[in-house]
C-alpha cells in the first residue's frame, strides 16, 4: 500500500508565500540587509553613473542562474537542508538568490494587490 505524498510546506512558492508576510526562513537577516543597503547606497548615490549596477532588475544571464540555483533548492525537501545548501554557497551566489527571491515575493505582493503598481 502505498502511502499518500506529504505535501512540501518547505516547497519554494510555500517559501514565497511566507515571504509576502514578511517571513524569510532561509536567509540570515544580515544577507537581507547587505542587498538592501547595497541596492540603497546605488540608487542614492549623487554621481549619475550609468555603468552603475541596477539592484532592482536582473539582467537575463542572472535569471537564468538564479532559476538553476532555485531549482537546486527545490530537490531538497526541509528548510535546514535548503539553509546549508545556500551557506554553502559562494557570496555572489547568495546575493544573487536573496535578489531573485525577493523580486518573486515582491511580484506576488504586487499581483495580489493590483493598486499598488
Amino acid at each position: 500500500m502505498e502511502q499518500p505524498r506529504r505535501r512540501n510546506e518547505d516547497s519554494i512558492p510555500s517559501l514565497i508565500d511566507m515571504g509576502t508576510r514578511g517571513y524569510f526562513p532561509l536567509f540570515r537577516p544580515e544577507w537581507i540587509e547587505e542587498i538592501f543597503s547595497e541596492s540603497f547606497a546605488s540608487t542614492n548615490n549623487s554621481t549619475p553613473n550609468k555603468s552603475k549596477k541596477n539592484y532592482n532588475r536582473l539582467t537575463g544571464q542572472e535569471k537564468e542562474k538564479a532559476k538553476s540555483i532555485i531549482q537546486r533548492l527545490a530537490k531538497h525537501r526541509s528548510i535546514e537542508r535548503k539553509q546549508i545548501v545556500i551557506s554553502a554557497m559562494d557570496e555572489n551566489e547568495r546575493k544573487l538568490l536573496v535578489r531573485a527571491f525577493m523580486k518573486m515575493v515582491e511580484g506576488k505582493i504586487l499581483d495580489a494587490k493590483p493598486g499598488l503598481h
